[in-house]
């Protein structure tokens, strides 16, 4: 197969594998047991946890271990939530956020009478600032999250503005991070972010799945929402598997080791698809537009001649992978609520294809991708 869905998994390397069965067959005793074998592997994940904060830019015990981002974004509002800090029964987000989200403040404001506010996207995707502006200003809120890269369209939200104005009429109120798109695509330290919380989700960048982390600063009060044995300075109960937390770190460390070179390469491999796509005369609209500040690994683009699930379901059948936005939008089968958001002409929100790129596709494949899309153009656009 030939694999242009890195934003929804990155495929496992080799040497993660390897490391990962090492670790299982040498690290795989209950953390919590007090003889030598459990002592060792408590250190495993104390070990791992330095690791992962060093290259996150905090402190250890900021570092929470989770199933994946789902959970940890759950953790961060809900708990947010049910802390004792004072209440306005008032959450603010934006129009971009993905379901892990959306859905969660859902379920606030049927079940708990929250009231959520949602900031408008801009023309190339971002969160609205003059609108965010007018709310911090004119209402008080319990929390602030929203998305750091956007899923759908890869735009970059302008953090630094954004803790800004939070920091001009609302300084205590904690600002949440949708980090899943953010880690091995940016930059990232998360001392100098000024934000609260963060979550990841760590097979984003190659790990095994069933693994993701949130980020919480010390000073920042959460309940949590899983109770038990006390693992995780009570913040997150159950027992922690060391040999995936092992990997993470290992994985975490290899993606901020080779960040500039691997961002490096997909630049080039975003602006060879571009210049392949000129080249086959392929009609065709990036969207947001080229101006927009986004990641290069994730190429929205919009095919006006044909829709987009036509379109991946030819080149589904010719074993190229590819996708319509979010994964786990695609599962529900609803049109991506992000895309109809921008509010495109004649339901073109509807001919997005999603390519998102890694450091290992090549050129070939990239050829190939285009020829094929240029196949199934001639062949069955309207």
């Amino acid at each position: 197969m030939q694999y242009f869905d890195h934003t929804a998994t990155k495929l496992i390397e080799k040497d993660v594998i390897e490391f990962y069965l090492k670790q299982l067959k040498a690290n795989n005793y209950n953390p919590a047991a007090i003889y030598a074998s459990g002592l060792e592997a408590a250190e495993s994940i104390s070990n791992s946890a330095k690791s992962i904060a060093k290259n996150l830019e905090c402190e250890p015990d900021e570092i929470i271990f989770t199933s994946g981002a789902t959970e940890s974004i759950n953790t961060a509002i809900k708990g947010i939530v049910l802390s004792p800090n004072p209440k306005t029964k008032r959450i603010l987000t934006s129009a971009g956020e993905h379901s892990a989200t959306t859905e969660t403040l859902k379920f606030l404001e049927q079940k708990m009478d929250y009231q959520i506010d949602v900031c408008d996207l801009d023309a190339n995707g971002q969160i609205n600032l003059d609108q965010l502006e007018r709310y911090l200003k004119n209402e008080k809120y319990d929390l602030l999250t929203i998305i750091h890269v956007n899923n759908v369209l890869g735009t970059i939200n302008p953090i630094e503005k954004i803790v800004a104005l939070r920091n001009q009429y609302q300084k205590e109120l904690p600002i949440h991070l949708d980090s899943v798109q953010t880690l091995g695509k940016l930059e990232l330290n998360l001392s100098k972010l000024g934000i609260e919380l963060a979550s990841f989700s760590l097979h984003k960048i190659g790990t095994p799945k069933g693994i993701g982390l949130l980020y919480k600063s010390r000073n920042t009060r959460i309940e949590p929402l899983i109770h038990g044995g006390g693992q995780q300075n009570s913040l997150r109960s159950g027992t922690e598997n060391p040999a995936l937390v092992a990997t993470a770190a290992y994985v975490i460390e290899k993606t901020t080791k080779f960040l500039t070179e691997d961002l490096a390469k997909i630049n080039k491999l975003s602006n060879y698809l571009t210049s392949q796509l000129d080249q086959a005369k392929i009609n065709y609209q990036y969207i947001p537009s080229n101006d927009a500040e986004v990641v290069p690994h994730i190429n929205a683009i919009l095919f006006p001649n044909l829709r987009a699930e036509t379109l991946l379901n030819v080149l589904n059948i010719k074993d190229i992978a590819v996708s319509i936005g979010s994964a786990c939008s695609n599962k529900k089968s609803k049109q991506n609520e992000i895309l109809k958001k921008l509010q495109l002409p004649g339901q073109m929100d509807k001919h997005i294809l999603r390519i998102s790129l890694a450091s290992n596709n090549t050129k070939e494949e990239i050829n190939d991708l285009v020829t094929k899309i240029s196949e199934a153009l001639a062949k069955y656009a309207v």
